[in-house]
């Protein structure tokens, strides 16, 4: 039977997705980056984060666009637009003393990696801009660990050979062995924040943070906490 909520959705997302076409290609899309700290609280770099300034709706989170960018095929488009500020940033910076050393991560979806050019794309952008490539570092979510991880362990190798880091984001609530750590050229873990939020409080979040620290400086890796 027809429902008009149902309708009324559907036209909701159409608009959506025709805005965010826009929006890609209209210069709407603004990178924000979160900062980086250290246990001394020094600035060692930045995540970069995209934020949608709609003329219509103002300020729209990814929470509300990025699955749809995802589902569409728009993600390659957005990620590749987010890649290239984030490395004229990385240029930028180079230039002043106080910021030549800090580093960018730039998230990566399953889509846009598994994109056949992603590879070139990224080394594009980092040349055009003139920045290191070991200041750039792409955070992979355990999502992408579903696909074929021959072909993810490849193309990452292209990558790391230029200097480009990686990022294991979100681990621990994912679909990850601890097998892929030992494949994988990574080398860092992000604590995800679901278990840094109540650290101070449960014991259970506690031991499973101490856990992945432990385990990442055994196998080499730097580790990260989010929503410190």
């Amino acid at each position: 039977f027809f429902d008009p909520q149902m309708q009324a959705m559907v036209n909701a997302r159409a608009h959506l997705e025709s805005d965010l076409r826009q929006a890609i290609h209209g210069g709407e899309l603004q990178v924000y980056y979160q900062p980086v700290m250290d246990g001394a609280g020094k600035l060692v770099g930045a995540e970069a984060l995209v934020r949608w300034h709609h003329p219509a709706r103002g300020l729209v989170m990814p929470i509300e666009f990025i699955d749809l960018a995802e589902q569409t095929g728009l993600i390659v488009d957005l990620g590749s637009f987010v890649m290239r500020t984030a490395c004229q940033q990385l240029a930028d910076w180079a230039q002043r003393p106080a910021t030549a050393c800090l580093t960018i991560a730039v998230n990566v979806s399953p889509r846009q990696f598994r994109n056949q050019g992603f590879v070139g794309e990224v080394l594009a952008h980092l040349r055009e801009a003139g920045a290191k490539p070991a200041h750039l570092k792409l955070e992979l979510t355990e999502s992408l660990l579903l696909g074929d991880v021959n072909e993810t362990v490849c193309r990452m190798r292209e990558l790391k050979d230029q200097g480009v880091g990686f990022s294991l984001d979100d681990f621990g609530v994912g679909y990850s062995s601890l097998g892929y750590l030992k494949r994988l050229p990574l080398d860092q873990l992000k604590i995800d924040q679901s278990f840094v939020r109540d650290v101070l409080t449960d014991a259970n979040d506690a031991s499973i943070a101490r856990t992945v620290v432990v385990l990442a400086q055994n196998l080499g890796l730097s580790v990260i906490a989010e929503g410190v």
